[in-house]
């Protein structure tokens, strides 16, 4: 609350509630004013840098239809970097799904892939790196970790392999402002069936196709919503849409491997989970197509 207090501007708000979910680390809380919500976060001073770009992502938004957070203010002072931005309201589809597993949630999906196609659209005209090294460097990191902590499960060698091997496809992918940690805890849908997108992470650059690694959380839960948001991404899916979210399924169960805290429990966690991301592509990592995807 020490830092909550030490920003002038808050004084004309209510402050409504703090809001404790999240993994950012960013101290955030619900505000209000003439009968308006807004978003506080409060965050350390030393990442000033990747909170500005945030900020001013959000405000390239404003001029789109883009359903997401619009910039209020930002500011820093002695010991922290904050923002004020607009209130996204809506419950997170996470919590709308695991309510009701039963529902077909594909229209759902649909509104969450156009809206992020909206995203992946806008910022077109940037600096690009070269994508295969990014990836690349990540790759080995993430099988070193694999191999540093002795993990071995059904497919996952067969998943390295696949990694070790398609490296190549990463070459001249195209690249635009990603929202960073997309999945589907940051998106909301209202009563009215509006789809908003929140909780962007730093204005990172790279594949928009990288972002559909966050549905394999989803996948635990809903195929229909899982194909929804391909179907609603695209008009017609690329020929070589399958051979890359394949990569980036196996790339993202070996990160997330890489988040263990090392605990015997944890690692169990973690290794069902990698499980099961890496087992949408058979149990031997050998399906050309998501399992999810032949139920159709």
């Amino acid at each position: 609350m020490e830092n909550l207090h030490s920003i002038a501007e808050v004084k004309s708000y209510e402050i409504v509630e703090k809001i404790t979910e999240g993994c950012s680390g960013d101290e955030k809380y619900k505000l209000r004013k003439d009968g308006k919500y807004f978003l506080l976060r409060i965050s350390d001073k030393a990442k000033t840098s990747e909170k500005r770009k945030e900020y001013e992502q959000l405000a390239g938004y404003m001029r789109t239809d883009i359903h997401t957070h619009k910039p209020i203010l930002f500011g820093t002072n002695a010991d922290i970097v904050y923002s004020i931005v607009s209130w996204v309201d809506g419950i997170p589809i996470m919590d709308i799904i695991k309510k009701d597993t039963s529902k077909n949630y594909y229209e759902l999906g649909k509104k969450v892939g156009r809206e992020l196609r909206k995203l992946h659209s806008y910022y077109t005209d940037i600096p690009k790196a070269d994508w295969q090294d990014i990836v690349e460097e990540r790759a080995l990191r993430f099988l070193g970790n694999y191999h540093q902590r002795k993990i071995v499960f059904e497919g996952s060698k067969d998943a390295e392999q696949y990694i070790l091997e398609n490296i190549c496809l990463m070459r001249d992918r195209p690249q635009t402002v990603l929202h960073g940690d997309f999945h589907w805890n940051n998106c909301v849908a209202d009563e009215a069936g509006n789809v908003g997108i929140i909780d962007f992470s730093g204005g990172t650059t790279g594949d928009p196709w990288y972002e559909f690694g966050g549905l394999l959380w989803a996948l635990e839960y809903s195929d229909s919503f899982a194909n929804g948001q391909i179907d609603g991404y695209f008009d017609t899916i690329p020929g070589d849409f399958w051979k890359i979210f394949k990569f980036y399924a196996a790339l993202y169960a070996f990160e997330h491997l890489a988040y263990s805290n090392g605990t015997p429990e944890d690692i169990r966690n973690h290794i069902s989970n990698a499980s099961r991301m890496i087992h949408i592509f058979g149990k031997s990592f050998e399906l050309d197509l998501p399992i999810f995807r032949m139920k159709l």
